[in-house]
């Protein structure tokens, strides 16, 4: 058995709470650890919080990203210090003592040199994330530079790591190719869905679609906005229920916005929906496919970083170019005109979620690289 401090940059969809309690069924202790906090101006009690950092975190992220400052402002090199330091002092004073780290991507580093060894868990690269930011049709910004001393940040907290476990091949070929890494020290690990209910309910009308976001212009909310209109010329029954965004929405006839929905209430959700669509322009993995594929729902997405090691393109659903409302248009009509092909994907998508993509997977993955990584063998104590 191990004691693993999990160290977290924070929310993570459903990440901490799907993989921490597997790793606990395994027999290890994990203590939780959020890696962030002493920069956010309201601290969890909600009072202001005065002192030197706070304007100087705020005045490098201005220099650096101008404009964007806010968007960016964990992706300093002060910002990237402070975290480390942070996470360091909070590793060092765990109870019970921790033999073990395991970290949430690389937004700093579990100390300046770490104090203990680590494994890396990670849905992207930065390097990775500017091969698609800001590629023409996205609709995205450009691509932001986060600098050189930054990068240089990043590429130490992959090499110091005793192991990497990227979600996906895409990350894993980023190591390598972009930050020199050693294939033998990666693993993909991938990554689970956050619902998996027994049964999965079919309660649709045959004509509804369910959009899951919270960053509806990022998953392309708005390329599915203008597909709606496409399709209810020949579909005007159709529906669009729009889950995840909590900001008010300017929505066409026909579209719903739901809200943001806890997990649990997830599989309802998706019970009346005849095809889950996300034609998400930016991606680092999808848990939302995931989810969906649970459910047994057909995908509809977009053939853009991940999303292909996820979606099976004719199999599980179907992949369109990002950014094309037309194209989009066009699979989800396919689908619509053919529901025995549209259920078949749904189950195949299920089979594939259980065979591949659970939690007690990357946990079982996950595991290996910690024992390894704390000197222990395999399944010792």
């Amino acid at each position: 058995m191990l004691t693993v401090a999990y160290v977290h940059p924070g929310e993570t969809s459903g990440v901490r709470l799907g993989l921490c309690p597997e790793l606990r069924a395994r027999g290890h202790r994990v203590v939780e650890i959020q890696g962030t906090g002493p920069l956010e101006w309201r601290p969890r009690d909600g009072a202001r919080r005065l002192g030197w950092a706070l304007p100087v975190h705020l005045g490098a992220a201005a220099l650096r990203f101008g404009r964007h400052a806010l968007r960016h402002r964990w992706n300093t090199p002060f910002a990237f210090d402070v975290h480390s330091r942070h996470a360091e002092r909070l590793i060092r004073g765990a109870e019970p003592a921790p033999d073990v780290v395991l970290q949430h991507g690389a937004l700093f580093s579990p100390g300046r040199p770490p104090a203990l060894p680590y494994v890396l868990y990670l849905d992207h690269t930065r390097r990775a994330a500017l091969e698609v930011t800001g590629l023409p049709g996205h609709g995205q910004p450009p691509a932001v530079d986060y600098g050189r001393a930054w990068y240089g940040r990043e590429t130490a907290v992959y090499r110091q790591a005793a192991a990497l476990c990227p979600y996906s091949r895409r990350v894993a070929e980023s190591l390598v190719r972009h930050y020199g890494m050693d294939p033998s020290s990666i693993e993909v690990a991938g990554a689970g869905a956050n619902v998996f209910p027994n049964v999965p309910s079919r309660r649709d009308n045959g004509q509804t679609l369910a959009f899951v976001g919270r960053d509806f212009d990022r998953k392309g909310g708005r390329v599915l906005l203008r597909a709606l209109a496409r399709l209810r010329r020949d579909w005007p029954r159709l529906q669009l229920l729009i889950v995840g965004p909590v900001e008010p929405l300017q929505l066409p006839r026909g579209a719903i916005q739901v809200g943001a929905l806890p997990f649990r209430e997830l599989p309802d959700l998706l019970s009346l929906a005849t095809i889950f669509v996300l034609p998400t322009l930016l991606e680092p993995f999808g848990l939302a496919f995931l989810d969906a594929m649970a459910c047994a729902l057909p995908c509809v997405g977009t053939d853009v970083e991940s999303v292909p090691e996820i979606v099976d393109d004719g199999v599980t659903g179907l992949l369109v170019p990002p950014g094309d409302d037309s194209a989009l248009a066009r699979a989800v009509d396919a689908l619509l005109r053919d529901p025995a092909r549209a259920r078949r994907m749904g189950e195949l998508g299920r089979e594939r979620v259980a065979a591949r993509f659970l939690w007690r997977h990357t946990a079982e993955r996950i595991e290996k690289a910690l024992l390894s990584a704390a000197g222990r063998p395999e399944g010792g104590g």
